[in-house]
């Protein structure tokens, strides 16, 4: 990546950026990204720090880099390196660590190289039916194993219990009877939970729509969801707006997985540099979870949202998937938006709830915010106690106002801020705060649930969304000589 800004470091964490240096910046550390930060290493200084991606463009790729330190790439160490303190590594596990965990690790290559060295799929394969042979091996020797011969497994073995078959050449000073084979029993069969699709006992049916579900009331405690929005447009592409704009304004999709269209705004198309749309899997990604919430039979009586169009989105997405659209309507509460502190230029002109009701977006005009969009003009240099506070009191204004439970779609960092006093912590710092965002990616899902008078964090009632990255398909390179 380019550099195209500068910035002066704030945090001692953070990396000075120079007009005209180029940043390496690992792609899953961007797409992981759920503040526009990653951790980059600088080419003019070797650095590694945080920086804000939106300062750097993409450039062309290249393997041309300044020398500041050593990477191994295999495991044989060259002989031009001093020690083993010199080296280092980009992704995984670094090996500059104590003698005797560095000693450990070297034994246990030797033990099992064939697992390090594999250099084909089929050469990976036998390797591992070696290793679990020869892990699986002391297992037989072990007394609590049950050893059953031919003749008991003929009277004893069920035809439905599924086995593992060992071939076992063991010395007759071990054991000195003839092993045909060892059978593990399944562990025990669970009714599985209404999310668990993993289950292949799981019944794909709706579980609302089944007779014994009708038992099964809500639940008299009291629960807040609070939900991250889906995969967004400018994390995704990036620079993406004078690409996808013509000169008079109109938006061109560029991509399978941008929007078809965009709804109107009256400062168009500048005003989506602060205010992104979701992709298309964004979108997906939040029906998935509002499906899986109806799946498990949740109860929701009141929706507020960040005013920001990609939670706007994601709301929408997600109570179509709860089959709750046209049953409530979306409460745009700005005090409920992310750090002003990563908005020094001022608030962002949203979309208005006209613009968003002409869009079809069922936005309730008769919600009176706990804080006004002004109210966040005063709050540019907010600290980040000063952020845990704002969205803790707006929650415990909304808990004040209504009962029952409530669905609340914002940022990453709304998980946290909304649940974290609330149960009982202390508002984290910058760093602290930084560290935990990168935990929860798009669509997360955390549930407060209070349970004899206090809150607390549960597990929540759905399963969370994984994905895997998808290039961008270049069809001309399958012409290249």
């Amino acid at each position: 990546m380019k550099v195209v800004y500068p910035h002066n470091p704030h945090e001692t964490d953070e990396l000075e950026l120079r007009i005209g240096d180029y940043i390496y910046l690992n792609s899953e550390g961007i797409d992981s990204s759920s503040d526009g930060w990653a951790e980059g290493i600088s080419w003019l200084t070797g650095s590694t720090g945080h920086l804000p991606v939106n300062y750097t463009e993409r450039t062309a790729e290249s393997d041309a880099w300044t020398l500041h330190r050593v990477v191994q790439l295999s495991k044989s160490v060259a002989s031009s390196l001093n020690s083993a303190e010199d080296i280092d590594i980009v992704d995984g596990r670094s090996i500059s660590i104590e003698p005797e965990e560095r000693q450990r690790d070297l034994q246990q290559i030797a033990q099992h190289p064939e697992i390090i060295e594999g250099s084909s799929f089929e050469e990976s394969e036998q390797s591992v039916e070696k290793y679990l042979r020869q892990t699986l091996q002391p297992c037989l020797e072990l007394p609590s194993v049950q050893l059953l011969n031919s003749h008991n497994l003929s009277l004893q073995h069920n035809q439905h219990t599924p086995t593992i078959e060992i071939t076992a050449n063991l010395s007759s000073n071990s054991i000195s009877k003839n092993i045909d084979e060892i059978m593990v029993e399944p562990l025990a069969e669970q009714s599985p939970r209404p999310d668990d699709t993993l289950s292949v006992h799981s019944d794909h049916s709706h579980p609302h729509l089944q007779p014994n579900a009708l038992d099964v009331g809500p639940s008299k405690n009291r629960k807040v969801y609070i939900m991250r929005h889906g995969e967004r447009v400018d994390f995704t592409f990036g620079t993406w707006i004078p690409y996808c704009f013509d000169e008079f304004g109109n938006y061109m999709r560029k991509d399978l997985n941008m929007p078809k269209v965009l709804p109107h705004r009256r400062n168009s198309p500048e005003g989506w540099q602060n205010d992104s749309p979701l992709t298309n899997v964004g979108v997906y990604q939040a029906r998935l979870t509002g499906e899986a919430l109806l799946d498990a039979n949740v109860q929701i009586d009141h929706v507020y949202c960040s005013p920001s169009y990609r939670c706007v989105q994601t709301c929408t997405s997600a109570l179509e998937g709860l089959e709750l659209s046209g049953k409530h309507k979306i409460k745009l509460e700005p005090g409920l938006f992310e750090w002003m502190a990563w908005y020094p230029n001022g608030v962002p002109d949203w979309l208005s709830s006209k613009e968003l009701i002409d869009s079809k977006y069922d936005i309730d005009l008769n919600y009176e915010p706990v804080q006004q969009a002004t109210d966040l003009a005063s709050q540019l240099k907010e600290s980040t106690e000063q952020f845990y506070m704002r969205n803790h009191e707006v929650l415990l204004q909304l808990l004040e106002r209504t009962t029952g439970n409530i669905l609340i779609v914002a940022h990453a960092t709304t998980l946290d801020t909304c649940s974290r006093q609330l149960t009982g912590g202390a508002a984290r710092n910058t760093n602290e705060l930084r560290q935990v965002i990168h935990k929860i990616p798009y669509c997360s899902l955390v549930t407060v649930e209070q349970v004899d008078g206090v809150w607390k964090l549960v597990e929540p009632d759905c399963l969370p969304v994984t994905h895997s990255k998808n290039p961008r398909f270049e069809w001309s390179a399958l012409s290249a000589t």
